[in-house]
This record gives C-alpha cells, sequence and structure tokens, in this order.
C-alpha cells in the first residue's frame, strides 16, 4: 500500500478532519504532501465527507466451515432490513483447521481450500448489503502465518498472504493485521480470555485505556468505566460459530450475537444483540 492510501485510510477513519488536525495528529508523511493530498482529494472528488451518523454492526468468530449457517442465514436478512454503513469482521472468520496445532477429528474431510472457497461464498453475501467492509485478522487466522514462518521457504509467495487467499481486493474489503480505530475507537480480536462474560471486556479496556471491542472469547458481554476523564467502554462480540464443538465437552459458555453500533461524530453507542436458538430481535422485528 502506498504513501498516499496510507493516509486516505487513515483520514476516513478521523472524519475527513482538516489540515491543522491532520498535521498535528498524523506523523508518517511530511507536512507539505499532506496539504497535496487533501487538495487532490477536494479537486479529484474522490472522497466526500463522511456523515457525522453511522451505523456499524461487529460480527466475529464464523470459524469457517465450523459457522453456524442457520444463524448466518437469519444474520443476512437482518443486513437487508437495516441500512448500514460498515461491516466490521473483527477476526476468526476462518478456522484454518487444517493448520491447527492441536488433535485432529481423522474423519474431518474438508481441506484449506474447502474453508477459503466457503469463506468467499460468505462475503459474497455480506458484500450485497454493506458496501464498505472491515476483516481484521484473529488468532486463527494467524495460523496460516505461523505455518508459513516454520516453512519459510513458502512465506515470499504473495498468493499465499491471507487478503490474496480470500480475494478481499477483488471484493472490495479492507483488511487489517491486528486493529481498525475508527473515531477514536478500537476494533481488534482481542488477545485475553476470562472465565466469564464481560471480564475479559473489562481486562481489555484495562490493557488499552480506550473504548474498544474485541472477539475471541465467542462470549457476549460489556464493561464501563467513569472516572474524571469520561467514561469509556469495552465489549465483547459473541460468535456465530457451531455453540457444540467436537472439541469441547459438555455446554460450552459461548452466545451467539452481535453488536450494532451508532455513531455520532466521536460518541458512540452500542446496542449487544443475543442470538438465542436462532432468534434475535431488533427495532421491534423478530428474526428467525
Amino acid at each position: 500500500m502506498d504513501e498516499k492510501q496510507i493516509f486516505y485510510d487513515w483520514w476516513k477513519n478521523n472524519g475527513c478532519r482538516g489540515i491543522s488536525y491532520c498535521e498535528n495528529h498524523y506523523d508518517k508523511i511530511p507536512n507539505r504532501t499532506i496539504r497535496e493530498y487533501l487538495k487532490e482529494f477536494n479537486k479529484e472528488g474522490a472522497v466526500k465527507k463522511e456523515k457525522s451518523k453511522q451505523k456499524i454492526i461487529q460480527i466475529n468468530d464464523l470459524h469457517i466451515p465450523f459457522h453456524d449457517k442457520k444463524t448466518i442465514e437469519i444474520f443476512l436478512k437482518f443486513l437487508k432490513d437495516v441500512k448500514i454503513d460498515k461491516l466490521v469482521i473483527a477476526g476468526d472468520l476462518l478456522d484454518f483447521y487444517e493448520l491447527s496445532t492441536f488433535d485432529k477429528d481423522p474423519k474431518r474431510k474438508f481441506t484449506i481450500q474447502d474453508e477459503i472457497d466457503q469463506c468467499y461464498d460468505v462475503l459474497k453475501e455480506f458484500k450485497k448489503y454493506c458496501s464498505e467492509i472491515h476483516f481484521i485478522k484473529g488468532n486463527h487466522e494467524d495460523r496460516l502465518r505461523r505455518f508459513l514462518w516454520k516453512n519459510p521457504s513458502l512465506a515470499s509467495i504473495k498468493v499465499l498472504e491471507l487478503s490474496k487467499l480470500l480475494n478481499l481486493d477483488t471484493l472490495g474489503i479492507t483488511y487489517h493485521d491486528f486493529e481498525y480505530i475508527y473515531r477514536n475507537f478500537r476494533f481488534t480480536h482481542g488477545t485475553v480470555v476470562r472465565q466469564e462474560s464481560g471480564a475479559s471486556a473489562k481486562a481489555e479496556l484495562l490493557k488499552y485505556g480506550s473504548s474498544m471491542a474485541s472477539g475471541h472469547t465467542h462470549r457476549l458481554g460489556f464493561y464501563l468505566k467513569t472516572d474524571a476523564r469520561g467514561t469509556v467502554a469495552a465489549y465483547e462480540g459473541g460468535c456465530m460459530c457451531n455453540l457444540n464443538p467436537e472439541y469441547i465437552q459438555g455446554v460450552p459458555n459461548w452466545q451467539q450475537g452481535f453488536l450494532v453500533y451508532n455513531f455520532d461524530n466521536n460518541r458512540f453507542f452500542c446496542q449487544v444483540v443475543p442470538i438465542l436458538e436462532h432468534k434475535f430481535i431488533y427495532g421491534n422485528k423478530v428474526y428467525q
């Protein structure tokens, strides 16, 4: 990605701010170049100022091919009804089962290519209802990176990069290696797992110190903290994978669901939407 595109993405994520803000907050590009870029964007009409109100949906932990197909089907009905500005996929879209170092069921017959094909089909469906999608790498996608690093002779082959394997450029989906920051709100997959719902959100918030959301735990929950500086919050986005995985005995403490954010300038309001037995309610409508 070239310097201009890096600045362009940063500028959009910060609300298309003016010259003085950009020069004071963006240290990767010389101020003179920033002015030139802004002038060029305005001249070409390449970027319109983003509206202050934005509706963003976050999903995560589908773990394709272990995704719950019925849940995805219901979620697509929801996307068709509700006009959103952005869809954030906060990691573990794929499972990369074959690259796992854990024991595997020998009866499993699908391949890595099967996973990639199914993932591409799901992303195409999402794209029908949302033009701007952001995909953040999770720890399961990182299995690919770890495999390539253990086999460095393959690591230089660009077609094996995750974004290339999933054809994200073709789909018009933006890839983020670790996090996506939007108006000072941090979307990431997460690295912390605590035993109870909301506890991981608290740990992530205390780790980063700013409002954020993550996946990873397969739980729904949130944590808020208020001090002299104001109120910050952290959210856990649940999952959309099968709730009865082969590798867990008993009932896992997981919940299906997603998060709905309504941004108004730099203020946001988040709604946690649980999916229970393939049913959820949003805006007085039942989806099932």
